[in-house]
């Protein structure tokens, strides 16, 4: 018979200096795209509800950015962190009072979501020398 591979732990896939570098810039690429598309509102639209949306996504993209040098840096607990943050965004698009502003957010953190697990699941199947270095 054969055996099954070993995975890495979770805790040892977030200590991962490749996986952190992955999420970090994964984070920097949301956070320009939230940079353009608030570059954008800006100057195609005139209206406060615009104005508003856009601030918002300036606000996401520094917030997006700081956190990613601060997880490009090793930090696990800003890693939880994000998770946590990006989960509660989600949960607050859901039950939030109208579902055409839910369905903005969910499309691109849906999309983050499916790289994350992507690369959790191939840094788990990883080695253990492998991404190390």
């Amino acid at each position: 018979m054969t055996e099954q591979p070993r995975l890495k732990p979770i805790s040892e896939v977030l200590r991962s200096p490749r996986f952190q570098r992955e999420v970090s810039v994964l984070l920097f690429v949301f956070a320009g795209i939230s940079a353009i598309y608030a570059l954008f509102l800006f100057t195609t639209n005139n209206s406060e509800e615009a104005f508003v949306m856009a601030v918002a996504l300036v606000i996401q993209a520094i917030v997006c950015a700081v956190l990613a040098i601060i997880i490009r840096r090793g930090s696990v607990m800003t890693l939880v962190f994000t998770g946590f943050l990006f989960a509660a965004n989600i949960l607050f698009a859901l039950f939030g009072s109208s579902w055409e502003d839910a369905k903005g957010i969910l499309i691109p953190y849906g999309l983050l979501i499916f790289v994350l697990v992507r690369f959790i699941r191939r840094e788990r199947r990883a080695g253990p020398a492998e991404g190390e270095g």
